[in-house]
């Protein structure tokens, strides 16, 4: 049986719709890798302010070196930056598990991963140590 009969008119319309966030996805990131743009040390107003960084920062490094084709470099950047962009083409498009319908569930699965990316963040600019 060929795959498209099996994926019906809805299905390969969301394979499409996924393909095509990916591609465009991989345009922003080598557009973003090729600009020679001069930017600030930091785009995160806590990191500014404070010199903390958030548990969002590195996701502009994370989408260059991704850009760049260096996904270690990436990864060491900003996990959740890379997951991020990552998973963001599926959004809409693929339903998310019966589990995460729990609210507790949810939101303790939403702490851990920030507090994590948090974590990373304070080790890679060297905030605490191990």
């Amino acid at each position: 049986m060929a795959a498209g009969s099996v994926l019906g008119v809805e299905g390969r319309r969301a394979a499409r719709l996924v393909a095509s966030r990916y591609l465009g996805m991989a345009v922003v990131v080598v557009a973003v890798a090729a600009l020679h743009v001069r930017r600030p040390s930091t785009l995160c107003l806590l990191r500014a302010t404070t010199g903390v960084p958030c548990p969002f920062c590195g996701g502009t490094t994370a989408a260059v070196r991704l850009g760049h084709a260096d996904i270690r470099g990436a990864l060491a950047a900003s996990p959740l930056g890379l997951l991020m962009i990552g998973s963001w083409p599926l959004m809409g498009v693929v339903r998310p598990p019966s589990w995460w319908g729990a609210r507790t569930v949810r939101w303790s699965l939403i702490a851990i991963v920030l507090v994590s990316a948090e974590v990373w963040q304070l080790l890679r600019f060297g905030l605490i140590g191990v």
